[in-house]
């Protein structure tokens, strides 16, 4: 079968607008559909709270780690582009707030990472408990201890945005613990896979494509570098 080689330019049409509807990506991108959800108010007796321990400024190779393992499954890929310089950084800023989640018995469960804007709003940036852990109830325990953290500093609002990445149940949690959709979208990326910012094995559940497929076989993609 036939090999070819094409750049970012010589895409065929088909593949980006589909006359029925569809819209096909080139080979290493991925879609992900997003879901903006934002609450107003607190949620009464949503669950007990965890104990959260904020953590000012995280040392660099324990946050990586703890970031990936909770967020690998999900693409999540954003300290593996970051250098210590980088994560120093935007931790020194008072508005960027990481928390660890515990139990009673002081194991570590969770994070939590929310953004403090200066219009008054709280930003949930990334939450999350360590894979093993799901399915026994912390979820709503680790959100419980974020909102009461967040409310306590009289924001307008506390809002996230859910992805289409992430487990299929997670806008049925969010608004279970108050938030309600107030707009949708797409976000289009580069699959961190591809980049190599995230081992190959990573979300075996999202389809990692390398070539484009026509009845003349493969067609390798290569985007044109500067």
């Amino acid at each position: 079968m036939r090999n070819a080689l094409i750049t970012e330019d010589t895409i065929p049409a088909e593949i980006t607008d589909l006359a029925i509807g569809y819209r096909r990506l080139p080979a290493g991108k991925l879609a992900n559909a997003v879901t903006w959800m934002e609450a107003r108010a607190p949620q009464p007796d949503l669950a007990k709270p965890l104990a959260m321990t904020r953590i000012t400024m995280p040392d660099c190779a324990s946050y990586r780690a703890i970031f990936l393992e909770i967020g690998a499954p999900w693409l999540w890929d954003r300290v593996s582009e970051m250098s210590d310089a980088e994560i120093a950084t935007h931790f020194a800023d008072p508005r960027q707030h990481l928390y660890y989640g515990h139990d009673e018995s002081g194991m570590h469960l969770g994070m939590v990472e929310f953004f403090v804007a200066d219009s008054n709003e709280i930003e949930i940036t990334y939450f999350g408990l360590f894979p093993s852990l799901t399915g026994q109830g912390f979820g709503k325990r680790l959100m419980a201890g974020a909102l009461e953290l967040a409310w306590r500093l009289n924001p307008s609002r506390v809002w996230l945005h859910t992805s289409s990445f992430d487990h299929h149940s997670v806008i049925g949690f969010y608004s279970a613990c108050g938030f309600v959709p107030f707009a949708t979208g797409f976000e289009i990326i580069d699959d961190p896979r591809i980049k190599g910012t995230l081992p190959r094995n990573a979300a075996p559940q999202i389809p990692l494509i390398e070539a484009e497929w026509y009845p003349c076989g493969p067609i390798t993609r290569q985007v044109a570098r500067a």
